[in-house]
């Protein structure tokens, strides 16, 4: 009878469980609170068997009596489970564990020696793993559950990985192991059990086992070493106690690099920096060692708030990771390209992404770290303020590269729009529910609308008042949890100090307007005469996941900024806003300046333009009325330096992208960029190429038009401007020295005649030192134009050079640029690396690689088919999910008959069937862009083709557009 009881007492407790998991998701919930892990880790990572074998003390507080725990869990086996009553928080606790770990991990022998548990249920779906103990746990008070484990060490870059590499470029073999670990944003549950939401931050204790000759690092400074007791030439690296901080900035690194060091001293703190690399790698670590003291100072300076931890190690992991780095407070990782830079080869944009990236993270160390969101689904906020800061930070520690900054801002937002456009709209506060939601959510979306939209909102209350609030922040809730709800509390508080801004403003009412809803809006200005304008706000109307009836009553608090050509002001006071849009007021007519403003308006409406949102102000496009339109190319033609690069560069990306919404003609866009004709712009050139690149490729289904587009596009001047009329952009990157003097072709802004001879001389070693760092500065521009117009010995070399471990930060750039040739076979030669037994091609090599064939129209049928035939092939290949849809869906993008459409939903209703989980948003946008390039080549080719013809008629010159 009492066994029968025992059974059905256990039966319950399984039914309250699994009943529990169905109603709460996949969150533990609120029933334990974590207060202090203590773990002794001891990861093998060479040879065949590697192996994870660790034991973990976990203090908890449950907030309700249960004799049931559950933890987060992911491929762990628990051995054994002990219970103990937390009387005294500095109880020294046992060695014995560490020899029983010993056991268990060299001898694969172990003892069961507490056992305090009665049934270990593991629910694989919702990663999670729950123990019935024998003993009830009271609310309120405090016990210590230990848990003896075994897990993975894996061989990609989730939890505990490792990865062998050679100490130097020459070496022909592996010489050395290195093991680390990436947990966020899911995966801290694969190397301890623990509660793994970023909801619980604790204090960590940790102790690594590792071979005498490697080094073990964590988050905190070693404290003290001692040797295995059973085990020779291994020992014990002991760390001091962290403070409180979510499991998924835990961080554990084995390896025998070696390091440089440097101290940062401000006031009478010392802060040790060290930065770890292969040997060879030392030499390239000086410009990461050189901005890290001044960003720091900065950020410190900024927040009011010292950088917490006594020491902050910088370490890059030997394979291709899915990311470019990780934050862990006080021992950040990085790609080795975002770690390392070599001056001897390394172009100017590889030195700004490595003091860009490293200026991220950081930022991260305060905003992220020291206050951490309180769950997944706010992540934005400290990623935008991280995208923010990164720009501040690149532009005070090195001047230099202001302008480079400025690009990247202007990219990173655009970047953001055009996938809210084309691929997939979404908030940047979403819902967050499984392990799969959380990783997803670390998107283009979440990092560059969201430092886009806390730009737009510093500079609509200004910076000073901005930064005020940042520092209320850091100080209310440093070491705990928030969310971007509290900081726009705090601003609230903050402007409302201030009468004149803060009168009739609520910033959490004009930010929910923003986060809360997906997409953004255009604001139209129309000229409506007497000196006055018309300003109305519409949602764009996003293709693909939207439906009209959704963006019907999408209004947002829209910031309005204007300047006008009589007195053109693109500081940060012309940015700021002069009046806002709103959901109340969503239309308004006001005078161009008011009376006070010092603008002299009496002939405003017949010479003069208005520019609104100068500079990326605001998360929003601007449609003008034609008239406007066309002054302002007047404008681009007389003098287009009077508008910064940034704007002209905006400007010129809202008409493309304007008139492809069918809001604005071909015509007005056309002569919009008729300036680049006489001047060579090189960074706006760009942003154009990108557009006509796609109306390139509607055109090819109409042969005449595809002639006068390319006639029309052969106009566009790509030569380097002369020197007595700098450039900011062409002073600052085009160091190529590529004049082009005397040149017959020239293709992608270069002479193709100079940059083959110099690719030959390079071949044949004759190249000179300059010629050699003209070549590396845009590498993949230059290689391109070589393998488009070049034969089978560049070809041939350009393949060694991928396959030579000295080009490896560089064959990303190499493979990008050979998907340029026009040969098939020798496309084809490309697709093989990709499953090739003896090349083990990267993930991210051949993700980079077959995006970029996808843009060649000769290699995109090739794209298209490798990718359906090896559709599970390469979803094995891919570390995260969704790789492959994604590829799919950029080497759909120009896509734009009927048939084509058929075959391609035939093909996406076959995966659908056998994938439940395949992302429906994007097997939707695929579809719905391939109708609209077939609405459009249907609507808007001969349209265009009008204008082309009607322009080469009249020949226009700037005396035209000054009667326009």
């Amino acid at each position: 009878m009492t066994n029968l009881i025992l059974k059905m007492r256990l039966l319950i407790q399984l039914f309250v469980l699994l009943f529990a998991s169905v109603n709460n998701g996949h969150r533990l919930g609120s029933s334990m609170k974590p207060i202090h892990y203590d773990l002794l880790l001891l990861p093998i990572i060479s040879g065949g068997s590697p192996r994870l074998c660790g034991h973990v003390l976990v203090d908890l507080e449950p907030t309700t009596t249960t004799n049931v725990v559950t933890f987060h869990g992911v491929e762990i086996s628990i051995l054994d489970v002990s219970v103990e009553p937390v009387l005294d928080t500095e109880k020294k606790i046992s060695s014995d564990r560490s020899v029983q770990l010993e056991d268990l991990c060299f001898s694969g022998l172990f003892e069961i020696v507490n056992e305090a548990h009665t049934v270990i249920h593991e629910d694989v779906e919702r990663q999670q793993i729950s123990v019935i103990l024998k003993q009830t746990l009271i609310k309120g008070h405090r016990y210590r559950v230990g848990l003896f484990y075994v897990a993975k060490v894996r061989d990609d870059n989730r939890g505990f990985f490792r990865a062998n590499y050679k100490n130097d470029n020459t070496s022909c073999c592996h010489e050395g192991w290195f093991g680390g670990t990436q947990m966020e944003a899911t995966n801290a549950r694969r190397v301890l059990p623990c509660l793994d939401e970023p909801g619980f931050k604790t204090t960590f204790d940790v102790t690594i086992g590792h071979n005498r000759v490697m080094s073990a690092l964590s988050n905190m400074p070693e404290i003290a070493t001692r040797p295995m007791k059973n085990t020779r030439e291994w020992m014990w690296t002991i760390f001091s106690r962290s403070p409180p901080m979510p499991t998924y900035l835990l961080a554990m690194f084995v390896t025998d690099y070696d390091k440089v060091e440097r101290i940062y001293k401000v006031c009478n703190r010392t802060i040790r920096m060290r930065f770890w690399g292969r040997r060879d790698q030392l030499r390239h670590l000086e410009q990461s060692m050189a901005v890290v003291p001044d960003m720091l100072n900065y950020m410190e300076t900024y927040v009011h708030q010292p950088f917490s931890l006594p020491k902050i190690d910088f370490i890059s992991a030997p394979l291709e990771l899915d990311f470019e780095a990780m934050e862990n407070w006080g021992l950040v990782l990085f790609r080795e390209n975002r770690l390392n830079f070599n001056e001897e080869t390394g172009s100017e944009d590889e030195r700004f992404q490595v003091v860009q990236t490293m200026a991220h993270e950081l930022a991260h160390q305060f905003f992220g770290n020291l206050v951490t969101s309180d769950w997944w689904s706010d992540i934005w906020f400290n990623e935008g303020f991280c995208g923010v800061f990164e720009n501040d930070l690149v532009q005070h520690a090195l001047p230099n590269l202001v302008f480079r900054a400025e690009m990247s801002k202007f990219s990173s937002i655009r970047t953001a729009m055009k996938i809210e456009e084309h691929v997939h709209a979404a908030s940047v506060i979403r819902a967050v529910e499984t392990a799969d939601d959380a990783e997803k959510i670390f998107d283009s979306i979440t990092y560059s609308k969201g430092s886009g939209l806390l730009l737009m909102l510093r500079n609509s209350v200004g910076p000073q008042n901005f930064r005020n609030a940042v520092v209320t922040y850091m100080e209310r809730y440093q070491f705990q949890n928030a969310n971007s709800q509290r900081f726009m509390d705090i601003l609230d508080e903050e402007i409302h100090k201030n009468h004149d801004i803060g009168r009739g403003m609520n910033v959490t009412k004009i930010m929910h307007s923003w986060t809360s809803q997906q997409s953004y809006p255009i604001v139209r200005c129309i000229r409506t005469g007497n000196g006055r304008v018309r300003l109305s706000q519409t949602p764009h109307p996003v293709r693909n996941n939207i439906t009209s009836d959704e963006t019907t009553n999408q209004l947002w608090w829209i910031p309005i900024s204007m300047t006008d050509g009589n007195q053109p002001d693109f500081t940060q006071q012309g940015t700021y806003p002069r009046v806002w849009l709103t959901p109340e007021r969503p239309s308004l007519e006001i005078p161009y300046f008011p009376t006070d403003s010092g603008h002299d308006s009496t002939n405003d409406e017949d010479d003069n333009w208005i520019l609104i949102n100068g500079e990326f102000s605001g998360y929003v496009r601007v449609l003008y009325d034609d008239y406007n339109w066309r002054l302002i190319s007047r404008q681009l033609v007389v003098n287009h330096t009077v508008i910064p690069q940034v704007t002209r560069a905006q400007l010129i990306d809202d008409a493309f992208t304007l008139a492809l919404g069918e809001y604005l003609e071909y015509k007005v866009v056309l002569e919009l960029i008729e300036y680049l004709t006489s001047v060579s712009d090189e960074f706006v050139r760009a942003t154009t190429q990108f557009h006509l690149k796609w109306m390139r490729e509607r055109a090819k289904q109409n042969e005449s038009l595809l002639t006068l587009f390319e006639e029309y596009t052969g106009r566009l001047k790509f030569e380097r401007m002369d020197d007595e009329h700098p450039n900011e952009y062409n002073n600052l990157v085009r160091t190529d020295g590529f004049e082009g003097e005397g040149c017959f072709s020239w293709s992608d802004g270069v002479c193709v005649d100079q940059i083959l001879g110099m690719f030959r001389a390079e071949m044949n070693g004759t190249i000179t030192a300059a010629n050699k760092k003209a070549m590396m500065e845009h590498l993949e521009r230059n290689w391109c134009v070589v393998m488009r117009h070049g034969g089978n010995d560049e070809w041939k070399w350009a393949w060694r050079m991928s396959m030579n471990d000295m080009m490896a930060s560089q064959r990303a750039k190499i493979l990008s640029a050979m998907t340029c040739s026009q040969d098939r076979n020798r496309l084809k030669q490309l697709l093989s690396r990709v499953f090739h037994p003896t090349i083990e091609q990267s993930p991210r090599d051949t993700f980079t690689m077959i995006e970029k064939m996808a843009d060649n129209s000769i290699g995109r049928p090739m794209v298209l088919n490798f990718i359906k035939t090896n559709w599970d092939r390469l979803g094995r290949h891919f570390r995260r999910s969704g790789d492959t849809l994604k590829l799919l869906a950029s080497a759909s993008k120009f896509l734009s008959t009927n048939e084509e459409l058929d075959e391609m939903s035939q093909f996406l209703n076959d995966l659908e069937k056998k994938d439940t989980k395949l992302d429906r948003s994007i097997t939707a946008g695929i579809l719905n862009g391939i109708r609209a390039n077939i609405r459009w080549t249907e609507k808007h080719s001969d349209k265009v083709y009008s204008v082309l013809e009607a322009r080469r008629t009249e020949g226009r010159t700037k005396a035209s557009i000054f009667k326009a």
